[in-house]
């Protein structure tokens, strides 16, 4: 199976896309996608499109949006949040979840990223 393709919206430190690129990962920012500023209903519909699993650290809106999204029969590739943390521990565990979890296997699916501590 491929990797996990990630989004990161535009809560997620730019920095994390840039190393995780170095790692030759999949990813891409808000930033980087001419997302900034858009809603999270836009930030979550782009990343459905996209066909990747989106990573932030809304957790209150996400929630409601993966409910909701779900409801309607609508699929997505997987909402990863987080508590802000710093951004060693970021790196640390966005690289544990590329590296344990495959494409496919999150789909539709609303996880937190300390699971992959």
């Amino acid at each position: 199976m491929a990797d996990i393709k990630l989004y990161l919206d535009e809560m997620i430190p730019i920095d994390l896309a840039l190393i995780l690129k170095q790692f030759n990962h999949d990813v891409l920012s808000a930033k980087d996608a001419g997302m900034l500023g858009k809603t999270d209903l836009e930030q979550f519909a782009f990343a459905a499109v996209q066909g990747r699993a989106i990573l932030t650290f809304n957790i209150g809106d996400f929630t409601k949006l993966h409910r909701a999204w779900l409801e309607e029969g609508r699929r997505h590739k997987g909402i990863i949040i987080s508590p802000e943390i710093k951004i060693a521990e970021l790196i640390r565990l966005t690289l544990k979840l590329l590296a344990v979890t495959k494409d496919g296997e999150i789909d539709n699916q609303l996880r937190f990223l300390q699971e992959f501590y």
